[in-house]
Formats: structure tokens, sequence, C-alpha cells
């Protein structure tokens, strides 16, 4: 892949300047552009589409943050409908729509995260300064996919000795419950064997010192010199407030040249990982193509 070449401290900052500017600013034109890059590059990254499952998850919390805020706040001046006696409003549902997208786009860039920054580029990156802190992230980013595939051993070898029911529903919540019971055992116990593995190597004591296969090297400079001026033009607008948007009592939005300027830098930052994605595809397949 192309970011494997990439020095983890980029990736981290370059994940920083998506996802900061998309949660803490209520401006939607920024959601665009960090929605599309993050599906843009997840369809060119991952080998496989995303199942269905996935999916219909995320829209029912798409869907169901949605409809929450209009439900539970009726401020807005735009009245569409009334239930139950309060005023459903355009204002409230817009505002629902942001933030739905806004947890779908982290959602996603954190996915991108987990793909991209793995428990050895973070162990690489702060290792040797914050020792217990990238353990802790490192177990972290890994334990999902290992409970997963973990849970997945367990109900397979309960349904080998007949202990997972399929039929009624009784039986497939007691055999859930009962490798729900067995996984967050197991969970404990791994915790406490990696922990008492790691401190038996030495691990996080003083004047320890660390081997990393990464280097930073001139590429990563330029692109973390291009990241700080990005990331210079929209946190500026952003602190000025001429990147403000306001849903409530009307919509109301800022606009100008600055306002344009860093809408175009965070486009240019949240569209560049699948861009170089896309780059690095299509020159492997000409390169290929040559043999």
């Amino acid at each position: 892949m192309a970011y494997e070449r990439i020095h983890p401290a980029v990736l981290v900052l370059y994940f920083l300047s998506v996802t900061i500017p998309a949660m803490f600013s209520l401006n939607p034109l920024l959601l665009i552009p960090a929605f599309a890059g993050a599906v843009f590059f997840l369809l060119l990254a991952e080998p496989e589409p995303p199942r269905l499952r996935t999916v219909l998850w995320l829209a029912l919390l798409t869907a169901l943050i949605i409809i929450i805020n209009p439900l539970f706040s009726h401020r807005g001046q735009t009245e569409l409908f009334f239930l139950n006696g309060h005023a459903i409003t355009l204002e409230a549902l817009l505002y629902g729509v942001r933030n739905a997208f806004c947890v779908l786009t982290v959602l996603l860039w954190c996915r991108i995260f987990n793909r991209i920054v793995s428990s050895e580029k973070l162990l690489a990156l702060l290792g040797k300064t914050f020792p217990k802190t990238a353990l802790l992230l490192s177990s972290s980013l890994r334990l999902v996919p290992l409970l997963r595939c973990r849970a997945a051993s367990m109900r397979d070898t309960q349904q080998e000795l007949g202990l997972y029911g399929n039929g009624e529903m009784s039986d497939r919540l007691t055999g859930g419950a009962r490798v729900f019971s067995m996984l967050v055992t197991w969970s404990l116990d791994h915790a406490s064997d990696v922990s008492s593995s790691m401190k038996a190597r030495g691990y996080g004591l003083k004047g320890r010192t660390t081997y990393s296969v990464y280097r930073f090297k001139k590429r990563d400079a330029v692109l973390t010199v291009l990241l700080i001026l990005l990331d210079a033009g929209v946190l500026t607008v952003m602190a000025t407030g001429r990147l403000a948007f306001s849903f409530y009592p009307v919509l109301s939005a800022k606009h100008g040249p600055a306002t344009t300027t860093a809408l175009i830098c965070y486009a240019v930052t949240a569209l560049a990982a699948a861009a170089f994605e896309a780059f690095e595809a299509i020159r492997w397949k000409v390169r290929r193509s040559r043999i």
C-alpha cells in the first residue's frame, strides 16, 4: 500500500488534520470532502467490499441520530409539522443530519486509522517517550479484531459440541451469553498475560533502548510541511470565526475569500489520501503491464 512507506508520525498528523476540523466545526461543508475522502479511500484500500451487516448498522445509527435530534430539540423558526403538540423544525432536522454525518465520518476515519496505523507503528512512535500509552493504544487497536476472531472460534466449538442452539431464540440467547462469558474471561486472562510478558522483558524501563524500522525521510518532511501549511489555513480561519455556521434560530453561515480558502485547503487535505492511493494503484498496474 502507498501509506506503508510513510512515517507513522506523518500518518497520525494527517488523521488529526482531517478529524479535528470535522468534529469541532459546525460547518457542514467540511463534512462533504471528509466523508467522500473516507469512502473513496476505503473502496480503494480494502480488498473486499464492506459487509451488509456493517452497512446496515451504520445506516441505522445515522437514521437514529437524525430522528432523535428534532424529537428532543424544538428550536428553530421553520416549522415543518407538529408531533404531540411539539413543533418539528427544519433547523433541528438539519442539525441532526449534520451530527449524524459527523459521527459517521469520524467512524470511517477511525477505521482508516486502524488500517494504516498498526500497533507496530504506534509502538515505534510512542514506545520510547510514552511506553505505557503506546502499549495501551496498540492493545486497544488489536483487541476488536482479536475478540471477533476468538468469538467466532468459541461459537464454532460450541456448535460442534451441540451446546450452541440455532433453533429457538432462547437457545441462541443462551449460547450467545455463554460465548460472551467465555470471551470476557479469556480477554482478561490475555491482558494479564500480555502485561506480565512485557514486564518480564523490561518494557518501559528507564534506559531501555528500542529499535524502529521507520526512518523520517525527506518525503516525510515534505508531507509534514504541506500538512502544517494546509492546517494553518484551516485552523486560522476557524479561530477567527469566519468558518462559523449556525443552525439556530435560522440557518446562517459566514462567507468570503477566507472561508473559501479554508474550505479548499481542507478539501485538499481530506481527499489527499484517496488521491494518493489511487495514484499508487494506477502506477502499480502500469508497471505490472510492462512486465
